[in-house]
């Protein structure tokens, strides 16, 4: 008998900002910059494939996965209703260190938006997700 364990999330709260002249404030109707976040150590997609170190994030009104193993970005299809890699997409860079009692993870993200049919550009943001410090979680990026 096989057994599957449930995979662990970590909550947190991610900031991101467009590095051009705007900020796209994720949950804006409350005009706050942070937004909750979960970092999962994987999510399991519909092929039973695993997506590792991962955390879930909407931007320029898209549903993306961001996982920090493979620096791979997932895009959400809507017709398909399931995740896929997005190979326009791609995490740059992060770094992960500890202040005090949290933990926190700074990176840059560059996502391929389509803005008609002859025109799509690669937009930057960088991001932040702060978390409390724990040692599981700081394990899961070694």
């Amino acid at each position: 008998m096989k057994v599957n364990n449930p995979s662990k999330a970590f909550l947190g709260h991610i900031f991101v900002e467009y590095t051009g002249n705007n900020i796209v404030l994720l949950n804006s109707n409350n005009d706050k910059f942070f937004q909750n976040v979960n970092i999962f150590d994987y999510l399991t997609d519909r092929r039973g494939g695993h997506i590792n170190k991962c955390f879930k994030v909407e931007v320029l009104g898209a549903k993306y996965i961001v996982e920090f193993e493979n620096m791979s970005v997932y895009k959400f299809d809507e017709q398909a209703n399931n995740y896929a890699i997005d190979d326009l997409s791609c995490l740059m860079e992060y770094t992960t260190f500890t202040n005090r009692n949290v933990f926190m993870v700074s990176g840059k993200l560059l996502l391929y938006n389509e803005i008609n049919e002859n025109d799509g550009r690669n937009e930057t943001f960088s991001f932040n997700i702060i978390l409390d410090n724990k040692e599981e979680i700081t394990n899961l990026f070694k």
